[in-house]
């Protein structure tokens, strides 16, 4: 509580935090010495008052640990650094992303993890473009990557060293947006994400939902009007495949959406038409109140506004941009990876108090002063 009242950002008193927490003072004092004791927490200046003795005030040390995030869902790798308190530090560029890469993520990711006078990473979080199962780090399915089945975190964990956490690429957009861009108070919402694939990420009473086999929003395996009438037998022509073989006609040079031209304007609408066909079907299920496009390749965000003029849903709908760019997914699969980091911390500091007391846990020792204090007692 004390660590989740610090993580905002802002510094505070021992008192605003015995109120922010519902603690009394001198837990909340005890507690920051633990977290100073372990780095996590310095001092902060004084506060101002208006009169008396100004008090002490704390904050969170944003470089005690930092967590490496890297996005493989464009046609590079992209890593981040992310302090304590969600913020980017660093923004890095990787191999190629194909199959048989394996050997340059783990070499490039070394040389990142061992970056001299940088803070220490205390977790890798890994966005992925396919299917995984964030339980136990395989990557049950990514077509683009060539795995199928693959154990990524106990690979990257074994060469690395770090924890490793993995998660959908489009899942940690959605967290992402959520937490730090349009998403936050959005209860419903679809969001979807353009790049080296086509996925959705569904958010339904403010969760995030899954499904059974951790595939719900996999939106690109979806059928094609061909497939569904049955005169074709190519297994693999999936929308993914349709949209991807469109977008590839009205890319420019620099792979930006140009529509400058009839044909590339006719390709452009194709492709926008046959995204709103598949947003409206999951509209008419999930009734969500937001639709967030992301797709660093629309930065003038032309599908938002194609998406806009067109829209006959069964509800009104905001569609919007996402606000995070290319960096989206990467700041979502860190947040998940900071919250762990934060009950790694918090368990650390809760074992300092431990030394020369072994009689006593931390728990006990707190509700033990806790008491004494509602007692009227000087005891501890």
């Amino acid at each position: 509580m004390v660590y989740r009242a610090l993580a905002d950002g802002e510094s505070a008193s021992r008192a605003a935090l015995s109120q922010r927490t519902g603690l009394s003072i001198p837990t909340v004092a005890s507690i920051l010495q633990e977290l100073t004791a372990i780095g996590a927490v310095r001092t902060d200046g004084l506060e101002d008052g208006t009169g008396g003795r100004p008090a002490q005030r704390v904050a969170l040390e944003p470089d005690a640990r930092h967590v490496l995030a890297v996005d493989l869902s464009g046609r590079i790798a992209r890593a981040l650094r992310i302090d304590l308190l969600g913020r980017p530090r660093s923004d890095h560029r990787g191999p190629e992303l194909r199959p048989g890469f394996e050997p340059a993520l783990i070499a490039w990711l070394a040389e990142l993890l061992d970056a001299p006078e940088a803070p220490p990473v205390a977790r890798l979080a890994i966005a992925v473009p396919g299917v995984i199962d964030p339980a136990d780090g395989h990557v049950d399915l990514a077509p683009a990557l060539g795995w199928h089945d693959f154990g990524l975190a106990e690979l990257l964990e074994t060469a690395l060293g770090r924890p490793t956490l993995l998660e959908n690429n489009v899942n940690a957009l959605a967290i992402a947006e959520l937490r730090y861009g349009v998403g936050a108070g959005a209860d419903h919402v679809i969001y979807l994400a353009i790049d080296s694939g086509i996925g959705a990420a569904l958010v339904v009473n403010g969760r995030l939902l899954r499904g059974s086999h951790a595939a719900a929003g996999e939106i690109g395996s979806s059928l094609t009007p061909v497939q569904a009438r049955g005169a074709s037998g190519d297994d693999d022509a999936q929308l993914e495949r349709d949209l991807l073989a469109l977008a590839a006609r009205f890319l420019d040079a620099e792979g930006r959406v140009s529509i400058e031209g009839t044909e590339r304007s006719e390709a452009f609408v194709r492709f926008a038409e046959s995204l709103r066909c598949v947003l409206h079907n999951l509209a008419c299920a999930l009734d969500p109140e937001l639709l967030v496009v992301a797709w660093p390749a629309d930065p003038e965000g032309l599908v938002v506004q194609h998406l806009r003029g067109r829209w006959s849903g069964p509800a009104p709908l905001r569609i919007v941009a996402s606000a995070l760019g290319s960096a989206a997914a990467a700041r979502g699969v860190a947040h998940l990876a900071l919250e762990r980091v934060q009950q790694e911390l918090c368990r650390s500091a809760g074992r300092e108090v431990a030394v020369g007391t072994p009689t006593f846990t931390h728990a006990e020792l707190r509700a033990g002063t806790e008491r004494a204090i509602a007692e009227g007692t000087r005891h501890a």
